[in-house]
């Protein structure tokens, strides 16, 4: 049996078009149940749960292909409800049927992507691509796997694959960039964000890393043009604006950039970034407004409970640039939580060592300190000596 033309543009990312023949083939025939599937994910893509659920029942009962399609719109639907379990106990079922579905193998390899467990979800995905090597996403997300278990070489083929197979991917411009830069090698991170941006002009997370790429080049004026380009593709949105304030913070603009800030905060929209350039102009300013750059701090801080520099930076204002007991306690505290939040980082590690020692817990300074002298060649060679320093006094 031939495969119907709907469904060929729904796997090609031809929504629209797909939408209009599925819609035609159920009028011409309710009971058609490959239309009906068809309507059922694309439900799913609209986030309409008890839509897709009507088109489900509808075309229950059909042959065990159509039970193997109506089963991963089912699954599909669990993940979107954010019921991971059932789902990935459903897709690990689907991909037992015959013949094999790499999308049930490409649903399972999410999830376990999704859990942590990039071994298995390696090889789910690994599966999906044999299964259906012309499938751009399959290969995206297996690239996202072998990136996290540090298989640079096989990811960044698969990124390449990715964009051969849909060229206007997005989020495979923004993953290759993201590892570029993580390796050290800018230019061609600007390189794939330019040729994204040649395929989605003024597209707002490329502009926004391109921005993020050239600072980090030292090609300030190109960093400030994307970031004003995107703060004009999208005046009212937050992040947008916040990356924005944080350049003008950069260029001394201080009165624009908080002024950004502050219109933000005005629409209730403020976002971690946003408070944390208030709170830098405030330290900076003359003269500085440690206070409000405190205050600015904590609320940076509760904008975003996964950061660790909020917190660090206003346990070092308090401990280097205010006085009292009261406020190294303080400093501690906030210390305390950026380590937790980021245990990996050195710099949260030596900041509260340096406070446990001033508030003469010896012990606890001694213990962070030689924790972060253990990590070797891999800290820097002047929080090395910092910290080597402090051993020294701690003795």
């Amino acid at each position: 049996m031939s495969t119907p033309r709907f469904e060929a543009l729904l796997k090609s990312g031809d929504v629209q078009q797909a939408r209009e023949e599925a819609e035609g083939a159920f009028r011409r025939n309710p009971a058609d149940r490959r239309a009906l599937i068809a309507l059922a994910k694309l439900a799913v893509l609209d986030g309409e749960a008890a839509k897709a659920e009507s088109y489900l029942q509808k075309a229950a009962g059909g042959s065990a292909e159509d039970e193997v399609d109506v089963g991963l719109v089912r699954a599909s639907l669990l993940m979107q409800r954010g019921e991971a379990g059932p789902a990935q106990a459903l897709y690990s079922k689907l991909t037992q049927s015959q013949p094999p579905r790499a999308e049930a193998f490409y649903g399972l390899g999410f999830l376990l992507a999704e859990a942590g467990d990039n071994t298995a979800a390696c090889a789910a995905l690994e599966r999906a691509v044999q299964l259906e090597p012309g499938g751009a996403v399959y290969h995206f997300q297996l690239a996202r796997v072998l990136f996290a278990l540090a298989r640079l070489k096989e990811a960044f083929q698969h990124l390449e694959q990715s964009l051969r197979l849909n060229p206007g991917h997005v989020p495979s411009y923004l993953v290759f960039a993201i590892a570029l830069q993580a390796g050290g090698e800018l230019e061609a991170a600007e390189d794939i964000l330019r040729q994204g941006l040649k395929v989605a002009p003024d597209e707002p997370h490329l502009l926004k890393a391109l921005s993020n790429v050239l600072a980090g080049k030292g090609d300030f004026p190109g960093a400030v043009e994307a970031a004003e380009t995107l703060a004009r593709v999208q005046p009212d949105h937050p992040s947008a604006l916040s990356n924005l304030a944080r350049f003008r913070m950069a260029q001394r603009n201080f009165p624009e950039a908080l002024a950004l800030c502050r219109k933000l905060s005005e629409r209730g929209q403020a976002t971690s970034l946003s408070r944390s350039v208030e709170a830098m102009i405030y330290e900076t300013q003359e003269p500085p407004d440690l206070k409000a750059a405190v205050a600015a701090w904590r609320s940076a801080m509760k904008l975003d409970p996964q950061d660790w520099g909020p917190a660090n930076n206003l346990g070092l204002l308090l401990l280097t640039r205010m006085e009292g007991p009261e406020v190294q306690k303080q400093a501690q505290e906030a210390l305390e939580e950026a380590l937790r939040r980021a245990p990996e980082q050195p710099e949260p590690q030596l900041n509260l060592a340096l406070v446990s020692a001033q508030l003469g817990d010896k012990a606890r300074a001694k213990e962070l300190t030689q924790a972060l002298l253990s990590r070797g060649v891999s800290l820097a060679p002047e929080l090395k000596e910092q910290a080597e320093r402090l051993l020294k006094q701690l003795d």
